[in-house]
């Protein structure tokens, strides 16, 4: 697999193409209209940190709301119970990705996060860099809002090697969170198919494809410039959750590929982790926050339609946002249809 090894800007482009000029307009430093209403509704928030040693973590919005929300700054509830006291007096870069149920897109946000000391509990005080509008795609491959069984109660492991449980877990997943790094930066992917898209090639190496995106591939460049790559894998339904830490890299190898092909599509590339270590978590906040229970889920009409949220996220409110409404709309319906 070496052999075919992506490891700079200019061959991923020979293999994935730059994106139009107008997705250059898709990052804003400021929260819009659209990025508060997704915030408003919705009820969990992944949260990543740039620290190796910091597993993604979950937010119950819908019980805890998010506190605050204007400008570049969003401050969310962090209970006494997480983890805190590993967070940098300083802060730490850190993204954050925003769940609505029962809705497909999301807003993602990359910045700086610091931890504020309450009475009882702390508050997460984030500052964006960069936010912007993501589309259902990962959800609608993972049929994520498809419940797979009853939660099962909660077994503590972790290790350096996967066990033959955390093979199995990674087996039965269909979605999955990615957080990687650049500098001092972060940033937080979804990535979503038929339970067993992740495969294992042996218990220290996972494969994961990359299926026709946005072309931004901002993972992907960062994979290419640091390495560290840490997985979040969720089993719609379940509130345990499997971490999976390492060093990522690139290939394009045709035969490493083919096996990942879904619908005799292959994707062009795919991200191989070299795992370092892996630990089971309980994440209460996804069943508590009403992730997956039909009666929390949105109406179709309680927000605007994703054409038109990103078209003037990106261009405003003015003629031109409106023009490019009808344009972006044709994207997307044409992605739905063209997942793979």
């Amino acid at each position: 697999m070496y052999e075919h090894q992506v490891d700079s800007l200019t061959t991923l482009r020979e293999l994935i193409p730059s994106p139009p000029a107008m997705m250059h307009k898709r990052l804003q430093r400021e929260l819009d209209d659209y990025c508060l209403t997704i915030i408003r509704h919705a009820s969990v928030c992944a949260v990543g940190f740039i620290d190796d040693a910091l597993d993604i973590a979950y937010l119950d919005l819908r019980n805890h709301p998010v506190l605050q929300a204007e400008g570049q700054n969003i401050l969310l509830s962090w209970p006494a119970s997480k983890t805190a006291q590993q967070l940098s007096p300083e802060g730490l870069a850190c993204s954050l990705y925003f769940f609505m149920p029962g809705v497909g897109f999301s807003l993602r946000a990359n910045g700086h996060c610091t931890l504020q000391a309450g009475a009882n509990d702390h508050a997460l005080a984030f500052r964006a860099q960069a936010l912007f509008l993501h589309c259902s795609r990962a959800k609608v491959r993972a049929d994520f809002w498809q419940v797979r069984g009853p939660d099962q109660s909660f077994v503590a492991e972790q290790g350096d090697a996967l066990s033959d449980r955390a093979l199995a877990f990674i087996d039965q997943a269909p979605y999955l969170l990615m957080l990687t790094q650049q500098g001092d930066s972060t940033e937080l992917s979804p990535r979503g198919d038929p339970a067993g898209f992740v495969q294992a090639l042996d218990n220290r190496t996972l494969l994961i494809p990359e299926r026709p995106g946005n072309k931004v591939a901002c993972t992907l460049t960062n994979i290419i410039a640091d390495g560290a790559l840490r997985l979040s894998l969720i089993h719609p339904g379940s509130s345990t959750v499997l971490s999976v830490a390492g060093h990522a890299w690139i290939t394009s190898d045709p035969e490493v590929l083919k096996p990942l092909a879904v619908n005799n599509k292959a994707p062009k590339v795919a991200t191989v982790l070299e795992v370092e270590r892996y630990r089971f978590q309980h994440c209460p906040e996804l069943i508590s926050a009403g992730l997956w229970d039909t009666a929390t889920h949105l109406p179709a009409d309680a927000i605007p339609a994703f054409s038109k949220m990103l078209s003037e996220h990106m261009n405003g409110r003015g003629l031109l946002g409106k023009a490019t409404t009808l344009v972006v709309d044709a994207v997307v319906k044409h992605d739905l249809r063209n997942l793979y």
